[in-house]
């Protein structure tokens, strides 16, 4: 039971109950741990001397140690503060204490007592049951230190004994015995704290009895000190009144007098008020007429009155009660420390006044300039803390706009790239920007105060610039182009502006005057003048000049009645060196032969490069046709002179068209395609030459023309079809294999050989189309021969054109698969000239076919310079003999069939087939046997034939028994 008034700590016991508990058993302990020890030395005693075991001697020692300790904590505990609330604790460590003793028992009776020793475990045994005994009467005040002895001492040893065979002392014994112990120990706890309780309660009785008797005695002495005051007090009010009448009748006199000088002063205050309200309203206009808002923070209450609050803020003051704590989600980040940092300085002294500018967010989102200007009005005159602040707030957007505009404006004259300065009415320099120094070479400092006429800049021309004046005085503007010096004497074009500055209030203040450096720019059109009219590579005249040259020389022949000659050149084979020695070694012979014709040929009127390696000549006003063929002349001798370039002698020919004005022509543009008509005429004929434009020329190239749109239909319409030429095998003297040759159905001409048509064909591109169409249709009638039983491998003509395009090995694939070809009957024929275009890229295209298991020729070997070295670089199985190596076999001459021989001979040696194409007689044949060619191809054995003549001749040729004769 809870005495009323006590408190309750964590364990749940009132704290007098827990204190006298506690104490009770501290006041009673040292009995206990004297009584322990003794105990302790008799079972040492006993067992040393049936056995000195060193263990008992330690056990010993640390139950002494535990003793001296539990003595020294019942004597602090007595020395504590009666007061302190410190009960749990001295609990656990008495309780701790309990538990070690409890152990060290438990421990000396299970392992350091002899087992089998009756008497020893009895003596010990008596002794732990002495102990258990008195601190059942002492420790059971608190129930949990008893258990904390008990249950360490005889658990332990009743386990074991139960887990002995043959037990000196009945553990069944043990467990009454200790169950008889528990039971007392709980009666005994039970008790006292009964006892305990009734004591507390009665403490605290006497201790209310107490305090109320002291409450009771100090209200009585207090009731008798009143009362001696009340008497003492009416006395004094008596006389009081006595004295008070007196007053009175004083006053009353006094009072007359005062309420007149009162109605004196009360007139006097109204005057001062209706003055000091006039007052304040002119300066509640003048602070409105200003934009001034005005505020003071009474730092105490910290309220703070603002004027055109609303209309500096946007808000009203009801919406944001607490200014200063709203104060910095409003104002700009950047500028809310140094507005800190100004107040914080004049509330704590260090600066007299604050004067502040900072952007504060207005309510309609707009960041708005402020400026405030105030200071400390009133400190505490003890901590000198500020108590009053007072000051004034303006809007300052406008201004620092302005301001941010004039910092601008200063910033762009001054990095301006243009010479910018500033004349006054009378024409005086009164600036200059950094530009102007840096293109003058003059310092500011050097020109201020001069006028424009006696500046060193203009003062060259004094007339001029007395002419600007005054036109700038009448017209308030001038510009134009001018040629200056600079200091250092450098003369620079610039073109000069002025323009005057209208002042506010009429009239005008200044003039503003700028010009820019105009050198650069006219070197900058002096090069684009010359990069559109010269050719950048050669330095001669390109295209644009050069059409600007001939419309002149033939406008001034028109007008003179002279003669104008156009020759048009190109380096024949040009291609080929590029693609062979690279593009610099072509640039560097372009740049040499432009140097020979600008060095040799001093007559033309003009010499350009149009494009490529093609270049124009301008004869004017020459006499006669002999001069035409002379110049032509020396231009091809100059060109097939030998080049040195990067260590190569380089011979070359070039093909040269010639137009002349007015014979051919009266216009421009046809002269030109004239003279481009002769020399295509010279190109085709193998190049090495010049030719004159001739009405033949444009007749052939008006069926030129119409030639290749039949072409471009003849391939949407399927006008092409494929002829087969048969290649006899000299050994068996049998047909195996056959080449695809095209030839055209024109549906007017009617069958056209491809020598009329392939050139053009090459030349528009439509031949890598008509290389497709044919390598199809080969395929197409490979399988239907195949169907038919007869195995015929056909080769068919590959092109440059085709060797270029990234689709070739898919479409041959392609192909193939969708007419069911097996490789082995496909052979593509190539030549010389589709090879060496692009020789690297040639060799990876053809490995890829091969890998397709694609056989690979060249055909018309042996007209080429370089034939030889291909054999070598690039993947080929057939060589085809040109025609024009069998034509003279069987002249007298032996060294006429030598080169053949050597032909066949190198290709058998370099494990490649042969086939001679173009055989025509019998001799050709029996030639080629007795060198042991391989094949054979030519108008002897069979002219190209449709495919189902093909097939019949192979029938009827491969059933012959005896050889061709």
């Amino acid at each position: 039971m809870q005495t009323p008034g006590a408190s309750t700590d964590k364990t749940g016991l009132s704290s007098p109950l827990l204190k006298e508990q506690i104490s009770l058993l501290y006041r009673d302990s040292t009995t206990y741990y004297q009584l322990g020890m003794g105990c302790a030395l008799v079972c040492c005693t006993l067992l040393w001397s049936d056995q000195s075991n060193p263990l008992l001697l330690i056990w010993s020692i640390f139950y002494g140690l535990l003793t001296f300790g539990g003595i020294q904590l019942n004597q602090r505990f007595m020395r504590r503060d009666a007061t302190s609330s410190d009960l749990p604790y001295w609990k656990k460590l008495f309780t701790l204490g309990g538990l070690l003793t409890g152990s060290c028992w438990g421990i000396l009776i299970t392992f350091l007592t002899p087992s089998e020793s009756l008497f020893h475990q009895s003596a010990v045994a008596i002794c732990m049951t002495g102990l258990a005994l008195y601190a059942s009467a002492i420790f059971s005040a608190l129930l949990i230190t008893w258990l904390a002895f008990v249950l360490p001492a005889f658990v332990p040893f009743i386990l074991i004994e139960f887990q002995t065979d043959t037990p000196l002392i009945s553990p069944y014994i043990l467990c009454i015995f200790l169950a008889f112990l528990l039971y007392s120990a709980w009666r005994n706890h039970l008790f006292l704290k009964d006892s305990l309780s009734a004591k507390v309660r009665n403490d605290q009785l006497l201790e209310e009895m107490a305090e109320e008797q002291t409450r009771t005695e100090e209200l009585n002495h207090q009731l008798a000190r009143e009362v001696s005051i009340r008497t003492k007090a009416e006395k004094q009010l008596q006389q009081a009144h006595h004295h008070l009448e007196q007053q009175v009748e004083a006053r009353t006199r006094d009072l007359s007098i005062s309420n007149q000088q009162l109605q004196d002063a009360i007139e006097q205050q109204k005057q001062a008020s209706e003055a000091l309200d006039r007052n304040r309203q002119r300066y509640s206009k003048a602070i409105e007429a200003s934009d001034l808002g005005l505020w003071e923070w009474d730092l105490d209450s910290d309220h703070i009155y603002h004027s055109h609050f609303e209309q500096l803020f946007g808000y009203s003051e009801h919406e944001v009660p607490h200014f200063m704590g709203h104060l910095k989600p409003l104002v700009h980040k950047e500028d809310y420390p140094v507005l800190r940092r100004a107040l914080v300085d004049n509330l704590k002294g260090t600066t007299d006044q604050f004067r502040v500018q900072f952007r504060i967010r207005h309510k309609s989102g707009q960041w708005r300039w402020l400026e405030d200007t105030g200071r400390v009005m009133e400190r505490q005159s003890d901590t000198g803390h500020a108590r009053l602040m007072m000051g004034t707030r303006r809007d300052i957007t406008d201004q620092v706009r302005t301001d941010e505009k004039l910092s601008l404006a200063w910033q762009a004259f001054e990095s301006s790239s243009e010479a910018i300065f500033i004349l006054d009415e009378d024409f005086i320099i009164t600036t200059v920007n950094q530009a102007f120094s840096q293109i003058t070479g003059y310092a500011a400092a050097e020109l201020k105060g001069l006028s424009m006429t006696h500046c060193p800049l203009w003062q060259e021309d004094t007339e001029l610039t007395t002419r600007i004046c005054h036109q700038l005085s009448e017209l308030g503007s001038w510009e134009g182009e001018l040629v200056e010096q600079r200091k250092n004497g450098d003369r620079f074009p610039e073109w000069l502006k002025i323009d005057r500055v209208p002042a506010r209030q009429g009239g005008h203040s200044h003039y503003v005057g700028m010009f820019s450096d105009l050198t650069q720019r006219k070197k900058a059109e002096e090069k684009l003048s010359y990069m559109a009219n010269y050719d950048d590579l050669t330095g001669v005249a390109n295209r644009n000049l050069f059409k600007d040259r001939l419309h002149v020389a033939i406008s001034h022949a028109r007008l003179n009645r002279t003669k104008v000659a156009l020759l048009l050149l190109d380096i024949d084979r040009f291609k080929a060196i590029n693609n062979t020695l690279g593009h610099d070694v072509g640039d560097q012979l372009l740049q040499e032969l432009a140097n020979r014709l600008t060095s040799h040929i001093q007559d033309v009127d003009t010499i350009a490069r149009l494009g490529a390696d093609e270049f124009a000549l301008i004869l004017d006003d020459y006499n006669s046709l002999h001069d035409v063929n002379q110049l032509a002349q020396q231009v091809a001798d100059l060109v097939h002179t030998p080049f040195m370039i990067d260590e190569h002698e380089l011979i070359v020919s070039s093909s040269i068209g010639i137009s002349l004005f007015p014979k051919h022509t009266r216009g421009l543009n046809i002269l030109v395609n004239q003279a481009d008509l002769a020399r295509n005429k010279v190109k085709q004929q193998g190049g090495s030459g010049f030719e004159f434009y001739s009405e033949e020329l444009q007749t052939g190239s008006v069926e030129r023309l119409k030639l290749e749109n039949d072409l471009r239909k003849a391939l949407q319409r399927d006008e092409l079809c494929v002829y087969y030429q048969p290649k006899t095998c000299l050994k068996e003297n049998r047909i195996y294999e056959a080449e695809a040759l095209v030839r055209w159905n024109h549906p007017e001409s009617g069958l056209i050989s491809p020598g009329s048509f392939i050139p053009i064909a090459e030349e528009t591109g439509l031949i890598a189309a008509i290389g497709e169409q044919v390598f199809i249709k080969s395929c197409q009638q490979i399988r239907c021969w195949l169907d038919k039983g007869m195995q015929i491998k056909v080769s068919v003509n590959l092109s440059a054109q085709q060797l270029v395009q990234s689709e070739l090995i898919s479409f041959i694939q392609q192909t193939m698969n969708e007419h069911d070809v097996p490789p082995e009957l496909i052979e593509l024929e190539l030549t010389e000239s589709s090879l060496i275009e692009d020789p690297e890229r040639t060799v990876a295209v053809l490995e890829q076919i091969r890998t397709l298991g694609i056989t690979l020729a060249i055909d018309d070997f042996g007209t080429g310079y370089s034939s030889l070295s291909y054999l070598q670089r690039f993947p080929l199985d057939i060589l085809k003999v040109d025609r024009s190596f069998l034509k003279h076999i069987n002249s007298p001459d032996p060294q006429q069939a030598t080169l053949t021989k050597a032909i066949i001979a190198l290709g058998h040696n370099l494990n490649m087939k042969i086939v001679a194409e173009g055989v025509e007689t019998r001799a050709q044949l029996e030639f080629l046997k007795r060198q042991r060619c391989d094949y054979a191809q030519g108008f002897y054995i069979s002219p190209p034939v449709p495919a189902q003549t093909f097939y019949e001749l192979v029938e009827n040729y491969n059933n012959q028994p005896a050889p061709l004769t």
